[in-house]
C-alpha cells in the first residue's frame, strides 16, 4: 500500500452526522456495502425460486404438479411470473438506488484524486511511496532518461494486431447482421472502445522545478474508474430489466399446420397496464387484487398487428430411442393480406418481427386427420408431390393410374404378423396404398419408409412417403422485451469495467534529476509484484 498518501476513497466531509434529517438519513442508509450484499443475496435466493418454479407455464401443467392450496399461495405471491411482480421490481429498484448512492458518494473523491496528481516529486515526497531508489547518473542526460520512460508508452505490436482483427471482425458483424442503434452500441461500439483504450499507454510529463528536472510516467489512471464503469453497467442492466417488465409481454401461440392466426395467449402482460388495472379493481370493488388479476388471467388473449401462418412442421428423432432430436416450423408473416417474411424457426433460432420474438418451444397432435403426402415419379417423369386423406385418392398426372391411401400408421410395430400402432408420434410411419388403372389393380399393400426392402413392389412407380401434413400443431413462445437491448449494453459495459478493474492498475513513476543524482519513486494501487518488476527494470536501464 502507498505510505501516508490520501486514499481516493477515504472518508470525506459528506458523512452522516447526528443532526441528520429524515431524507438525509434515508439517503445515507443506501450508502452501505452491507445493504448491497444483502440485496444481492436476496436477489439470488428469489432467483433460485424462479428457476425451480417454471415461469409463465401452462396452468394445466401446474395443476398436475402442485396441489390447489400450493397453486393459490404461489399465485398470490406471484411465483408463477416472478420477474414481472411489483415486489421483484422493488428489489431491483432498491439495489439500483444503493449502487447510485454509493457511486455518488465515492466517485467525486476519485475524480479529485485524479485531478490532484502532481507530476513533480518535491524534496521528501518520495517517502510517501513504497518504491524508492536513488541513483547516480553515469552518462545519462535528462533527455535519455525521458526516452527510457517513454518506452513504456509505446504501442506493442500485439495491440496493433488486435486493433486490425477487432476492426475487421466488427465490420464483418455489422455487414452480416444488420443492427439497430442500441445493438450497434452493445456489440460494436463498447468493445471497440475498450480496444481503442488499449492504445493509450499513458503519458510522460517533463517539468523543471526548483532547479531540478522532473519526469513523470502516469499509466492507466482509468483503472481507478473500472469499478464505477461496472456500477454504471449494473444500473443499466437493471434499468433494462425494469423497462422490460413495465413495457414487455410474454405469450404463447398454438398454430396448426396450414392455419393462420394473430391471436396469442397472454401469459404476462405489460406491468404498466396490469398494475393500474389491479389497483382500480382493488379500490373500486374493495376486493383483493391478487396476482391472477395482475397477469391478465381473465383476459388471456392478445391480438398481434400481423398474422402468422404455419406452412409446415417437421420433427426428427434419434435412432432407436424415439426421442425428439430437432423440430422446426416454416412460418410466414402476413401483414395487410400480404406475405412480408418467411423463416424456418427452431429452438434458439427465432423469428423476429417488430422486435417481437417467436421461439419454437413445443408441438403436439391436433387430434384431426391429416393428409398423407407422397412423392410419385416414373421413368422420364420428374417426381411430383400428391396428397390424400385416409380413404382418399389422387390421380397421377400423365397416366391413367389412381392411388388410394387406405390406411396410415404414424408409428408402427408388428404384432402377430399385423401392423399395429405404437404411438401417435411420426417416428416409424407405415402407409397402406392401392394403385388402380380402370378396373385393374396395379399393386396394393404396405409401404414402410424406414424399411423399403419390406415394402410392396410398385412396378415403374417410384413412390416415397414425404409427410403426414396437418395432423400436428406447433407451439411458439412469444416475447416482447423493449429493455433487452439496454441489458445488452449494460452487459457489454460490465465486461469492459471488469477487464479494466482486474487486468489494469494505475501506475505512477517519478524521476527527480538534480545534478548527478536521480531519485526514482513509484506507486501502484494494486498488483504490486508486477509493478515491482517494472520499477526494477527501469532502475536497471538507468544504471547502465
Amino acid at each position: 500500500m502507498e505510505k501516508n498518501e490520501a486514499h481516493p476513497l477515504s472518508k470525506g466531509k459528506n458523512q452522516p452526522g447526528k443532526d441528520m434529517g429524515i431524507l438525509s438519513s434515508i439517503y445515507y442508509s443506501f450508502n452501505s456495502i452491507k445493504l448491497t450484499v444483502s440485496l444481492f443475496i436476496l436477489l439470488g435466493l428469489v432467483s433460485i425460486a424462479g428457476t425451480i418454479i417454471e415461469q409463465g407455464g401452462d396452468p394445466a401443467k401446474y395443476a398436475q404438479e402442485y396441489s390447489e392450496t400450493t397453486i393459490r399461495v404461489f399465485r398470490f405471491l406471484g411465483l408463477f411470473d416472478m420477474y414481472h411482480t411489483p415486489w421483484f421490481l422493488t428489489i431491483l429498484l432498491l439495489l439500483l438506488l444503493n449502487l447510485i448512492v454509493c457511486t455518488i458518494e465515492r466517485l467525486p473523491r476519485v475524480v479529485r484524486f485524479a485531478k490532484n496528481i502532481k507530476p513533480v516529486l518535491d524534496m521528501g515526497d518520495e517517502k510517501k511511496y513504497p518504491f524508492v531508489e536513488t541513483l547516480r547518473i553515469q552518462g545519462n542526460t535528462p533527455d535519455q532518461i525521458e526516452r527510457q520512460f517513454r518506452r513504456y508508452t509505446r504501442i506493442p505490436p500485439w495491440i496493433l494486431l488486435v486493433d486490425i482483427l477487432s476492426l475487421g471482425f466488427a465490420a464483418f458483424l455489422a455487414y452480416k447482421y444488420p443492427m439497430n442503434v442500441l445493438e450497434f452500441v452493445a456489440f460494436i461500439l463498447v468493445p471497440i472502445t475498450y480496444i481503442v483504450l488499449l492504445n493509450f499507454r499513458g503519458k510522460v510529463v517533463r517539468t523543471e522545478h526548483q532547479g531540478a528536472v522532473h519526469i513523470f510516467l502516469n499509466q492507466w489512471l482509468l483503472s481507478r474508474f473500472g469499478v464505477y464503469i461496472a456500477h454504471a453497467s449494473i444500473v443499466i442492466i437493471f434499468l433494462g430489466a425494469i423497462i422490460g417488465s413495465l413495457f414487455g409481454f410474454k405469450g404463447y401461440m398454438q398454430i396448426n399446420e396450414g392455419e393462420t392466426t394473430n391471436q396469442m395467449y397472454l401469459r404476462s402482460d405489460k406491468l404498466i397496464d396490469t398494475v393500474p388495472a389491479a389497483l382500480r379493481s382493488l379500490f373500486s370493488k374493495g376486493g383483493h387484487a391478487d396476482q391472477a388479476g395482475m397477469t391478465n388471467e381473465h383476459n388471456n388473449f392478445k391480438s398481434l398487428p400481423f398474422a402468422i401462418r404455419c406452412d409446415d412442421f417437421s420433427i426428427s428423432y434419434y435412432e432407436n430411442t424415439g426421442r425428439p432430436k430437432d423440430y422446426t416450423s416454416n412460418l410466414v408473416v402476413i401483414r395487410d393480406g400480404r406475405e412480408v417474411e418467411k423463416k424456418t424457426i427452431e429452438v434458439n433460432s427465432p423469428l423476429i418481427v417488430d422486435n417481437i420474438y417467436f421461439y419454437q418451444s413445443s408441438y403436439g397432435q391436433t387430434g384431426r386427420p391429416g393428409v398423407v403426402v407422397l412423392s410419385v415419379s416414373l421413368p422420364g417423369v420428374p417426381a411430383q408431390d400428391y396428397g390424400a386423406r385416409i380413404n382418399g385418392s389422387f390421380s397421377v398426372e400423365g397416366t391413367g393410374a389412381e392411388i388410394m391411401v387406405n390406411s396410415f400408421v404414424p408409428d408402427f410395430t408388428i404384432v402377430n404378423g399385423h401392423v399395429t400402432q405404437r404411438s401417435n408420434e411420426l417416428i416409424n410411419p407405415a402407409v397402406y396404398i392401392t394403385a388402380t388403372e380402370g378396373e385393374k389393380i396395379l399393386f396394393s399393400g404396405w409401404m414402410f419408409p424406414n424399411y423399403p426392402e419390406y415394402s410392396i413392389k410398385t412396378g415403374n412407380f417410384d413412390i416415397r412417403f414425404k409427410d403426414y401434413w396437418g395432423s400436428q400443431y406447433t407451439g411458439i413462445q412469444v416475447a416482447y422485451d423493449p429493455g433487452v437491448e439496454v441489458v445488452w449494453i449494460g452487459c457489454s459495459l460490465l465486461v469492459v469495467g471488469l477487464l479494466i478493474s482486474f487486468f489494469h492498475s494505475h501506475q505512477r513513476i517519478w524521476a527527480r534529476i538534480s545534478g548527478d543524482e536521480i531519485v526514482l519513486a513509484g506507486s501502484t494501487h494494486k498488483n504490486q509484484m508486477a509493478f515491482e518488476h517494472k520499477f526494477n527494470e527501469l532502475k536497471n536501464l538507468l544504471k547502465d
